[in-house]
């Protein structure tokens, strides 16, 4: 039986981030308790070992999510999938410069979600 891919989830809106957990899990993703600082996401990446973070750009405390992820890429090759409700082109920009990064808008949907694990699992 394979292993599940553990995914580490990055959302300040604790209500987005219980449903979105809940759907992971359905989907038969094991998630960590969700997390709601760029701070405590490089923390729990260094402390553990994670398959995917996905993680929401604008977050409470110092760090944003694009702050996070750069700290979090430097050190750990981890794939980072963006959330955020802001169409911002300027954020698309920052989150290029990450390698393995996927960039979603919110809200979304559980297929394009499904859609972009499949395509950075099926490469491995």
């Amino acid at each position: 039986m394979p292993q599940k891919i553990k995914i580490l989830l990055v959302e300040d809106e604790a209500i987005t981030a219980l449903q979105l957990k809940d759907d992971l899990e359905r989907m038969g993703y094991d998630v960590h308790k969700p997390l709601a600082t760029g701070e405590a996401a490089v923390k729990a990446v260094k402390g553990g070992r994670f398959d995917l973070v996905m993680m929401d750009i604008r977050l409470a405390g110092r760090m944003d999510g694009i702050e996070a992820a750069m700290e979090i890429a430097s050190s750990d090759d981890v794939p980072i999938v963006f959330m955020t409700g802001y169409r911002d082109e300027d954020m698309q920009v920052r989150t290029r410069a990450i390698r393995s990064a996927a960039y979603l808008v919110k809200p979304v949907s559980l297929d394009d979600i499904q859609r972009i694990i499949d395509g950075l699992f099926s490469k491995k």
